[in-house]
């Protein structure tokens, strides 16, 4: 499309924006500086690659003003270059739309509500009492338990398993081979013998959440396990029983979350992270990757290492540990001049 259907969706979308160079430019795709080619639209976020801004082919990029002199090509110049890459990349690969229509074999129990424009794939199992909100699209091999209830817009993709009375809020996007409310960890230990313990509670998600590939969200044991609006979860995350994960999160991949853990509003946490059971995170915190969080942490920052600490602290005891085998070599050289000292003063 001609740049200036970008803009016009830009500006549709209360994005500012500011050209500098040719609106009629037809562009195709996106594009990384380094691999555009002509009609690419790339963008700049990191200064670290201002040259590729010089060298690249790209017909136009995405950039902050600071940096629209250095670039040779057309520009939009825009605060979030970044945010507005990302809106012009869906404009240009749109999500695949699906007709409605229930395929002949799923298996629909009778009691079901089905919305309107509702697509249900191939081998789909929907149980009893589920309700499904309208444009909600369920993939091939998807099961929903007995008492689901998924909201309007939501993409369920192949084989996503949604078990008994998990509630989905809308336009949320739950990735392949994700388990929505299976059964916690929840033992109990009688002369060495585990004793399961029921898991009785819920999952509830709310509105436009993304949860990845093969993620797994445990229902709450008591009470239910909620993860809040707009919230972000990576592939490969495990995430207990009763736990809490507050709007606008993000949790990347391989992060554990122990049971009953408390995740604030806007927190971020980085892959492999890991979290001991039955402490909270306030709010704007930001978790390292491979950090342990053994213990509530209730002053917004970052943290790093295990136990998790202030990442500054983490930073300076780091670098010191490098230092450990010259420390030692450098204390047993002062021990023998100590000890030397000793020896002359008693003779």
């Amino acid at each position: 499309m001609q740049l200036q259907a970008i803009i016009r969706y830009l500006n549709d979308a209360d994005i500012a924006v500011e050209v500098q160079g040719d609106s009629e430019i037809e562009i195709c795709q996106v594009s990384s500086l380094a691999n555009a080619c002509e009609g690419n639209i790339s963008f700049l976020s990191d200064k670290k690659r201002i040259n590729e801004l010089e060298t690249t082919r790209a017909s136009v990029v995405i950039v902050q003003r600071t940096y629209a002199e250095k670039c040779k090509h057309t520009c939009l110049i825009v605060d979030n270059p970044y945010y507005v890459y990302a809106k012009v990349a869906q404009l240009l690969n749109p999500q695949p739309q699906y007709a409605p229509n229930i395929h002949a074999s799923a298996s629909v129990d009778s009691t079901a509500t089905i919305g309107d424009d509702v697509s249900i794939q191939a081998n789909v199992v929907i149980e009893g009492e589920v309700i499904i909100g309208d444009s909600t699209v369920i993939m091939a091999g998807a099961y929903i338990g007995k008492g689901v209830r998924i909201g309007k817009g939501c993409r369920i993709a192949p084989n996503v398993v949604i078990m008994d009375e998990c509630q989905i809020g809308c336009d949320t996007t739950i990735e392949a081979g994700a388990i929505i409310g299976g059964d916690g960890f929840g033992w109990a230990n009688h002369n060495g013998e585990w004793i399961k313990i029921p898991q009785i509670g819920r999952v509830i998600i709310g509105d436009r959440v993304s949860i990845g590939n093969n993620t797994t969200i445990d229902r709450g044991a008591i009470e239910d396990t909620v993860i809040g609006d707009n919230c972000i979860i990576d592939n490969l995350v495990q995430i207990g029983h009763n736990v809490q994960i507050g709007k606008g999160s993000a949790i990347a991949g391989q992060a554990g979350l122990a049971g009953s853990t408390i995740i604030g509003q806007y927190c971020t946490i980085a892959g492999q992270a890991g979290f001991a059971g039955h402490i909270s995170i306030t709010d704007g915190t930001h978790i390292m990757a491979k950090a342990g969080v053994t213990h509530s942490l209730n002053e917004p920052g970052a943290y790093a290492g295990f136990p998790a600490v202030p990442a500054a602290d983490w930073q300076k005891n780091s670098v010191r540990s490098r230092q450990l085998d010259k420390m030692a070599q450098k204390i047993k050289s002062l021990e023998k001049e100590l000890q030397l000292l000793k020896d002359e003063q008693k003779n």
